[in-house]
Protein backbone atom coordinates (compact mmCIF):
# COMPACT_ATOMS: atom_id res chain seq x y z
CA UNK A 1 0.00 0.00 0.00
CA UNK A 2 2.95 2.51 0.74
CA UNK A 3 4.68 1.33 -3.02
CA UNK A 4 0.92 2.84 -4.61
CA UNK A 5 1.29 5.64 -2.49
CA UNK A 6 4.88 7.05 -3.61
CA UNK A 7 4.14 6.11 -7.23
CA UNK A 8 1.00 8.18 -7.16
CA UNK A 9 3.34 11.12 -5.67
CA UNK A 10 6.16 10.61 -8.04
CA UNK A 11 3.54 11.49 -11.18
CA UNK A 12 1.97 14.70 -9.36
CA UNK A 13 4.20 16.98 -9.49
CA UNK A 14 5.40 16.44 -12.71
CA UNK A 15 1.73 16.76 -13.94
CA UNK A 16 0.57 19.50 -11.99
CA UNK A 17 4.03 21.28 -13.53
CA UNK A 18 2.37 20.70 -16.76
CA UNK A 19 -0.99 21.98 -15.45
CA UNK A 20 0.38 24.98 -14.83
CA UNK A 21 2.43 25.69 -17.63
CA UNK A 22 -0.76 24.61 -19.65
CA UNK A 23 -2.69 27.74 -17.77
CA UNK A 24 -0.20 29.95 -18.36
CA UNK A 25 0.34 29.60 -21.98
CA UNK A 26 -3.52 29.97 -22.14
CA UNK A 27 -3.51 33.26 -20.39
CA UNK A 28 -1.33 34.59 -22.33
CA UNK A 29 -2.83 32.79 -25.85
CA UNK A 30 -6.35 33.50 -25.25
CA UNK A 31 -6.11 37.43 -24.88
CA UNK A 32 -3.66 37.94 -27.99
CA UNK A 33 -5.80 35.71 -30.03
CA UNK A 34 -9.17 37.57 -28.84
CA UNK A 35 -7.84 40.99 -29.39
CA UNK A 36 -7.24 40.05 -32.83
CA UNK A 37 -10.44 38.97 -33.52
CA UNK A 38 -11.90 42.08 -32.04
CA UNK A 39 -10.09 44.28 -34.37
CA UNK A 40 -11.28 42.53 -37.56
CA UNK A 41 -14.28 42.54 -35.77
CA UNK A 42 -14.68 45.79 -35.59
CA UNK A 43 -13.93 46.54 -39.17
CA UNK A 44 -15.66 44.13 -40.58
CA UNK A 45 -18.74 45.52 -38.78
CA UNK A 46 -18.26 49.12 -39.82
CA UNK A 47 -17.59 47.64 -43.80
CA UNK A 48 -21.19 45.95 -43.30
CA UNK A 49 -23.30 49.06 -42.78
CA UNK A 50 -25.33 48.15 -45.85
CA UNK A 51 -26.56 52.32 -46.99
CA UNK A 52 -28.45 51.00 -49.86
CA UNK A 53 -31.67 51.63 -48.32
CA UNK A 54 -31.06 54.41 -46.33
CA UNK A 55 -32.29 58.14 -46.70
CA UNK A 56 -30.33 59.73 -48.87
CA UNK A 57 -27.69 62.36 -47.91
CA UNK A 58 -24.06 62.06 -46.04
CA UNK A 59 -24.83 58.59 -44.59
CA UNK A 60 -20.88 58.46 -43.30
CA UNK A 61 -21.11 61.75 -41.80
CA UNK A 62 -24.63 61.35 -39.91
CA UNK A 63 -23.32 57.95 -38.88
CA UNK A 64 -20.43 59.45 -37.02
CA UNK A 65 -22.09 62.48 -35.60
CA UNK A 66 -24.69 59.99 -34.01
CA UNK A 67 -22.12 58.38 -32.68
CA UNK A 68 -20.29 60.84 -31.44
CA UNK A 69 -23.59 62.34 -29.76
CA UNK A 70 -24.45 58.44 -28.45
CA UNK A 71 -20.96 57.42 -27.39
CA UNK A 72 -21.96 59.20 -24.36
CA UNK A 73 -24.26 56.76 -23.28
CA UNK A 74 -23.48 53.72 -25.23
CA UNK A 75 -20.09 52.05 -25.57
CA UNK A 76 -19.18 52.98 -29.42
CA UNK A 77 -18.51 48.85 -29.81
CA UNK A 78 -22.03 48.28 -29.27
CA UNK A 79 -23.07 51.00 -31.83
CA UNK A 80 -21.07 49.81 -34.67
CA UNK A 81 -22.52 46.13 -34.33
CA UNK A 82 -26.08 47.05 -36.28
CA UNK A 83 -26.99 43.26 -37.12
CA UNK A 84 -26.87 42.07 -33.61
CA UNK A 85 -27.49 44.38 -30.67
CA UNK A 86 -30.33 46.20 -29.92
CA UNK A 87 -27.96 49.46 -29.62
CA UNK A 88 -26.66 48.71 -32.62
CA UNK A 89 -30.13 48.21 -34.84
CA UNK A 90 -31.11 52.03 -32.80
CA UNK A 91 -28.13 53.66 -34.56
CA UNK A 92 -29.14 52.37 -37.63
CA UNK A 93 -32.77 53.62 -37.25
CA UNK A 94 -31.22 56.89 -36.50
CA UNK A 95 -28.88 57.17 -39.23
CA UNK A 96 -30.66 55.51 -42.12
CA UNK A 97 -34.67 55.52 -41.34
CA UNK A 98 -35.52 58.39 -39.14
CA UNK A 99 -36.40 61.26 -41.23
CA UNK A 100 -36.74 63.47 -37.74
CA UNK A 101 -32.72 62.87 -36.60
CA UNK A 102 -31.62 62.89 -39.98
CA UNK A 103 -33.51 66.69 -40.53
CA UNK A 104 -31.18 67.70 -37.33
CA UNK A 105 -27.88 65.98 -39.20
CA UNK A 106 -28.42 67.57 -42.42
CA UNK A 107 -29.25 71.09 -40.44
CA UNK A 108 -25.99 70.99 -38.42
CA UNK A 109 -24.62 74.22 -37.42
CA UNK A 110 -21.18 74.24 -39.04
CA UNK A 111 -19.97 76.90 -36.93
CA UNK A 112 -20.55 75.95 -33.67
CA UNK A 113 -21.23 72.07 -34.46
CA UNK A 114 -24.64 71.93 -32.49
CA UNK A 115 -27.68 70.41 -34.15
CA UNK A 116 -30.73 72.74 -34.77
CA UNK A 117 -33.65 72.89 -32.01
CA UNK A 118 -36.18 70.28 -32.46
CA UNK A 119 -39.58 71.66 -34.07
CA UNK A 120 -41.76 70.36 -30.77
CA UNK A 121 -40.51 71.34 -27.61
CA UNK A 122 -39.89 69.08 -24.50
CA UNK A 123 -40.67 70.22 -21.30
CA UNK A 124 -38.02 68.12 -19.10
CA UNK A 125 -35.38 67.89 -22.55
CA UNK A 126 -35.32 71.07 -23.41
CA UNK A 127 -35.70 71.85 -27.04
CA UNK A 128 -32.09 70.77 -28.16
CA UNK A 129 -31.49 68.90 -31.35
CA UNK A 130 -28.91 65.96 -29.34
CA UNK A 131 -31.37 65.89 -26.40
CA UNK A 132 -33.88 64.81 -29.07
CA UNK A 133 -31.83 61.96 -30.77
CA UNK A 134 -30.56 60.89 -28.01
CA UNK A 135 -34.51 60.15 -26.69
CA UNK A 136 -35.17 58.85 -29.40
CA UNK A 137 -32.16 56.37 -29.98
CA UNK A 138 -32.96 55.48 -25.94
CA UNK A 139 -36.43 54.25 -27.63
CA UNK A 140 -35.37 52.67 -30.52
CA UNK A 141 -32.87 50.68 -28.62
CA UNK A 142 -35.59 49.88 -25.96
CA UNK A 143 -37.84 48.97 -28.63
CA UNK A 144 -35.13 46.87 -30.48
CA UNK A 145 -34.20 45.36 -27.20
CA UNK A 146 -37.73 43.94 -26.12
CA UNK A 147 -38.86 42.60 -29.59
CA UNK A 148 -35.67 40.21 -29.97
CA UNK A 149 -37.44 37.43 -28.78
CA UNK A 150 -41.11 38.15 -30.27
CA UNK A 151 -42.21 40.81 -31.84
CA UNK A 152 -44.39 43.32 -30.32
CA UNK A 153 -48.31 42.41 -30.91
CA UNK A 154 -48.86 46.39 -31.13
CA UNK A 155 -46.01 48.33 -32.29
CA UNK A 156 -47.31 51.36 -30.90
CA UNK A 157 -46.26 53.90 -33.19
CA UNK A 158 -42.77 53.01 -32.06
CA UNK A 159 -40.02 54.02 -34.64
CA UNK A 160 -42.29 56.00 -36.23
CA UNK A 161 -40.13 58.14 -38.55
CA UNK A 162 -42.00 61.20 -38.97
CA UNK A 163 -43.90 61.58 -35.65
CA UNK A 164 -42.15 62.95 -32.67
CA UNK A 165 -41.40 60.78 -30.20
CA UNK A 166 -44.01 61.82 -27.63
CA UNK A 167 -46.65 60.28 -30.04
CA UNK A 168 -45.15 57.39 -30.07
CA UNK A 169 -48.54 55.90 -28.08
CA UNK A 170 -51.76 54.88 -28.93
CA UNK A 171 -54.64 56.13 -27.21
CA UNK A 172 -57.34 53.69 -26.18
CA UNK A 173 -60.88 54.67 -24.08
CA UNK A 174 -62.46 52.98 -21.13
CA UNK A 175 -64.99 53.63 -19.51
CA UNK A 176 -64.85 53.87 -15.60
CA UNK A 177 -61.17 54.44 -15.96
CA UNK A 178 -59.12 56.17 -12.64
CA UNK A 179 -58.27 58.89 -14.96
CA UNK A 180 -61.22 59.56 -17.21
CA UNK A 181 -62.02 57.70 -20.65
CA UNK A 182 -58.65 58.37 -22.09
CA UNK A 183 -56.03 55.90 -21.45
CA UNK A 184 -52.44 56.17 -23.74
CA UNK A 185 -50.67 53.60 -24.19
CA UNK A 186 -46.79 53.79 -24.84
CA UNK A 187 -44.63 57.26 -24.67
CA UNK A 188 -47.18 60.63 -23.63
CA UNK A 189 -44.97 63.42 -22.32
Amino acid sequence: EEVGKSDNRRWFLPLLGLLIAAVITLAIALPLSMRGKSENAAQDNTASFNYADCLPGEVDVRFELAKSILSSITSPDLLEDETTTPQGKAIRWIVCDDSISVQLFENQDTVSGNLPKQKHGFRLGGDAGAAQVIRRYILAAFFHSTSQVSPWRDSLNFLSPDLHECNWHKNFTRQNFPFGDFDPVGVFC
